[in-house]
């Protein structure tokens, strides 16, 4: 075969790949492959054929190949990175990016995949200045829109409501912009506003099932429960393989009052469609979970494991509902299965709050140690080794949890600028309560009576948050200062002498609801300060509402709260984050706190 005559195929394969036939692409041009082996065209011709096909590695070694002929060839060195970021190689994939922009330097798709690519390895700091760039080169509605994104996930949210604004006066009527827009909106608390948006662009079309999900929570945050539950149909129906979709038309039925019935069009979809679907399956036993129907969650569960008798995230899922239900002999069985079936890390993670309630403290402390040599600093994995020797009646247990000397309260003053700690914490509540009701979506909360804000409260504008921050870093510092002087104490091993609030958030629990029992994985010291109480006069429990110290996630027998503490507007507590901490259930109208961890710097 002559060479016109090879090219005339890689043409007719170029034209079938152009039209979503990869396969066919495939075997038009394999043939004459070896005729052009040296041909740059050809080449990275195959390597987008093996790219369409997922064969990512395959791929790789095309694009090499093409490069390696054409040095020069920007497009080339795009598309190898492209490839290389698909398979989570970041930093080989940026280096390729900035080597096809050296080439290519007006070619404004480049800039967008470092930028996409800097975010995927979640170096942020370094995409923000990459999109920053982009606008200096080039202020159009991508630039601007990547540069949004950028400082969404930075949590930069009204820089990026900027942003956004700024990329949609470029392209008023263009959807992707609109919709961006509205996402932005929302972020920053402006949910009506947001509303509007997805709304006439849900009359226009209802496109994806991305604009559904933020329609269907936006309808919900409004108080148009109905219509959310309607869209959210509308959309599980349209896009039956979200999981998204389905999971929050199960927690709108089920607060609505459903129960386990809540997951009706999931095990539809499931019984007559998608039997072997093990990713809604897992959505509708997370669902049935989370609403405290175990028993049906387990028969979920049970199912999917017919189709999939090995797959060791079920396995693993089943193991800890069994354990909740306080078979913990039996969960251990399956979650050592799960742990044969994947080793690794978390698998073994996963055992630790079974081994504990199966009475195998030594195995825990055993596990827990081994698991910390990797992390040390991982707050959960001290819990669970505090929890093992406590049950082990270890003399250790009194030097991880000396909550006699770790456990302290400090009444704050007021503020500069304000005359008494009263009218400082009034006007702290109001802020509090507004930032509830604008971005602690009801879909998303522990539970119907407690809501968490969404974003720091760092990343508020208002100068009542630094106030707060400064009238609090002062016990900070005498809290530290005090920590014991024994360095094998995980907590004061880190103690340096510079710190930093690593997030800050509040927490309003109502009549009914209470905090589980939990630690802050990745912090250091954490705190709850509390700002507005309304008690029940004559409550049932007289520690209603009362902050627990000590009992864990799921206690063995024996392992009650350490302590109790009881809840005083203007008081701050302090303790180590792996200190399992809980809120005992409110009886009262609200309980309105503001909690942050600190990490060292």
């Amino acid at each position: 075969m002559n060479p016109a005559e090879a090219s005339a195929i890689a043409n007719a394969s170029r034209e079938l790949l152009s039209v979503g036939d990869a396969e066919g692409a495939e075997r038009v041009l394999g043939p004459v492959l070896p005729t052009l082996w040296n041909d740059p065209p050809t080449l990275h011709l195959m390597g987008l054929i093996k790219k369409a096909q997922n064969k990512l590695a395959e791929a790789e070694r095309q694009f090499r190949k093409a490069i390696g002929i054409a040095l020069s060839e920007g497009a080339y060195y795009n598309d190898l990175g492209v490839v290389l970021q698909l398979q989570g190689q970041f930093t080989e994939a940026t280096r390729i990016f900035r080597a096809a922009m050296a080439l290519l330097p007006e070619a404004h798709a480049v800039r967008g995949n470092l930028i996409r690519c800097l975010m995927a390895a979640n170096d942020l700091a370094q995409a923000e200045r990459e999109a920053r760039a982009f606008i200096a080169v080039e202020a159009n509605a991508e630039s601007w829109t990547l540069l949004s994104h950028v400082q969404r996930a930075l949590e930069h949210h009204d820089e990026a409501l900027l942003s956004a604004e700024a990329a949609l006066k470029c392209g008023p009527k263009l959807r992707g912009l609109r919709y961006n827009y509205a996402v932005s909106l929302e972020r920053v608390g402006r949910g009506g506003e947001a509303l509007e948006y997805y709304e006439r662009l849900a009359k226009e079309d209802l496109d994806t099932a991305d604009l559904a999900l933020h329609y269907v929570r936006a309808l919900f945050h409004a108080g148009r429960k109905k219509d959310a539950e309607t869209v959210a149909e509308q959309g599980a129906q349209l896009w039956p393989g979200s999981t998204a979709l389905h999971a929050v038309l199960a927690r709108i039925r089920w607060l609505r009052g459903e129960g386990e019935n809540c997951t009706a069009l999931a095990e539809a979809e499931l019984l007559w469609r998608r039997p072997s679907d093990l990713a809604l399956r897992m959505t509708c036993a997370d669902a049935l979970h989370r609403g405290g129907h175990i028993q049906k969650a387990l028969g979920t569960l049970d199912e999917a494991l017919r189709y999939a008798p090995e797959a060791a995230g079920i396995i693993s899922a089943r193991g800890m509902m069994l354990d909740e239900l306080g078979h913990s002999v039996e969960a251990l069985k399956e979650l050592r299965r799960a742990a044969d079936l994947a080793p690794g890390r978390s698998a073994q993670r996963n055992m630790l709050s079974t081994l504990l309630r199966a009475r195998q403290p030594q195995e825990t402390l055993d596990l827990a140690r081994t698991l910390r040599a990797e992390d040390p600093e991982e707050q959960y994995l001290i819990a669970c080794e505090a929890t093992a020797l406590r049950m082990l009646e270890h003399p250790g247990y009194s030097m991880l949890c000396d909550y006699d000397r770790m456990l302290r309260g400090y009444d704050i003053g007021a503020p500069q600028g304000f005359f008494t700690m009263e009218s400082f914490n009034a006007a702290l509540a109001d802020l509090l309560r507004t930032q509830h009701r604008h971005t602690a979506h009801p879909l998303d909360q522990p539970n119907p009576n407690m809501t968490q804000t969404s974003r720091s409260l760092l990343l508020l504008p208002d100068p009542l948050i630094k106030q707060f921050i400064a009238a609090i870093d002062g016990p900070v510092r005498d809290f530290i200062k005090r920590l014991p002087d024994d360095t094998a104490n995980p907590v004061v091993a880190r103690r340096g002498k510079q710190y930093r609030y690593s997030n800050v958030w509040s927490e309003r629990i109502t009549k009914g609801g209470h905090a589980a029992n939990h630690v802050h994985d990745r912090g250091w010291l954490s705190a709850v300060y509390t700002v507005a109480l309304m008690p029940e006069e004559n409550p049932r429990n007289p520690h209603a509402g009362w902050l627990k110290i000590g009992e864990p996630n799921h206690p063995p027998a024996g392992c009650t709260p350490e302590r109790v503490v009881e809840p005083k507007v203007g008081q701050l507590v302090l303790f180590p984050s792996y200190f399992w901490q809980g809120v005992i259930p409110v009886e009262g109208a609200e309980r309105l706190t503001i909690c942050f961890t600190i990490v060292p710097s």
